[in-house]
């Protein structure tokens, strides 16, 4: 199944603590000056050919879009071919112009391909894949948007020979967002609809950009948990 939960245990980044978020009204501003990281960049991608968009080697998605402190969250993992792969979780922000600081990490989890979604009704396809790995969002994660860099162990098989990119540790993201329920006088809110509205995954017949037979037709169109396409 290559589920993770209790038995792996993640990395917790060293300036984390068990305690709870205070009521700080400058919380935002203290977690943005911690010392950042530009390991959330990718750095070796690959774009597979016959789709234009998809990245089939590493791909990924939540359970939930928006999760808040202590609820649970699952995500989806796909490598084609079979390999292992590490799970590294950063908050994006300022942190002195990095634009991420790692919050976790997982170091091995065991990959597995996972099947493309059929065609339901009104076009709907759901990713009703197996969790590679779940945890708990701690009590101290401050609201905002979370990066999941997934980064593959090895590659082999038949698409070995038709890589541009590095063979060895190929990467890809999974998103989400950490809600933050205090009351704030500047209030941030991420389109994830339009996201998953003009995202091609699996090829680019499911993004509005593209699909215009359906879309000019007026053809009903619903998503569920769907994989995020990697544009380069």
């Amino acid at each position: 199944m290559g589920f993770a939960s209790g038995a792996l245990r993640p990395t917790l980044a060293a300036e984390d603590s068990p305690s709870s978020k205070t009521a700080a009204p400058d919380l935002i501003r203290r977690e943005n000056a911690k010392p950042g990281t530009r390991d959330w960049l990718l750095t070796n991608t690959y774009i597979d050919p016959d789709t234009w968009w998809r990245s089939p080697r590493i791909e990924g998605c939540c359970s939930e879009a928006s999760v808040s402190a202590g609820d649970t969250l699952k995500i989806m993992v796909s490598t084609n071919p079979v390999s292992e792969f590490s799970l590294e979780i950063f908050r994006t922000g300022y942190y002195g112009g990095n634009g991420g600081r790692s919050m976790m990490k997982f170091e091995s989890i065991q990959g597995k391909t996972q099947p493309d979604p059929p065609i339901g009704e009104n076009r709907l396809r759901e990713c009703k894949w197996e969790p590679s790995v779940e945890f708990k969002i701690p009590d101290d994660w401050v609201g905002g948007v979370y990066l999941g860099k997934l980064t593959a162990k090895k590659v082999e098989g038949v698409y070995q020979s038709r890589l541009t990119a590095k063979k060895d540790g190929l990467q890809s993201y999974v998103i989400f967002i950490v809600r933050d329920d205090r009351p704030c006088d500047l209030f941030f809110q991420c389109s994830d609809m339009t996201w998953q509205a003009y995202n091609s995954w699996p090829d680019d017949r499911w993004s509005i950009y593209h699909g215009d037979e359906f879309a000019l037709n007026g053809a009903e169109r619903k998503n569920g948990p769907r994989v995020w396409m990697q544009d380069g």
